[in-house]
C-alpha cells in the first residue's frame, strides 16, 4: 500500500470513529476495513461530521458498502 493510500485509510478510520456514534446507518453498514472509494468516503464522512444531514449528501448511500441492495433483507 502506498503512502497516500495509507494516509487516506487512516483519515477514513478517524472520521468513521467520529461519525459512527452519530449515524446509525454508518455504524451498521459502513465497512471501515475496505479501501474502496477512499476519497468519496472522506468527503461524505467529513460532511456528516460537520452536521450535514444524510439527505443533503448525494453519495451517502454509496459509502455504505454493507447496506442491503436489490431486495436483500437485513436484521
Amino acid at each position: 500500500m502506498n503512502d497516500e493510500k495509507i494516509e487516506k485509510t487512516m483519515q477514513v478510520l478517524e472520521l468513521f470513529s467520529d461519525v459512527a456514534g452519530l449515524d446509525y446507518l454508518v455504524s451498521r453498514f459502513f465497512n471501515p476495513n475496505s479501501s474502496k472509494n477512499l476519497d468519496q468516503k472522506i468527503e461524505v464522512l467529513t460532511k456528516l461530521k460537520n452536521g450535514i444531514p444524510p439527505s443533503d449528501i448525494p453519495d451517502y448511500y454509496d459509502i455504505l458498502e454493507l447496506y442491503p441492495r436489490d431486495g436483500q433483507l437485513w436484521d
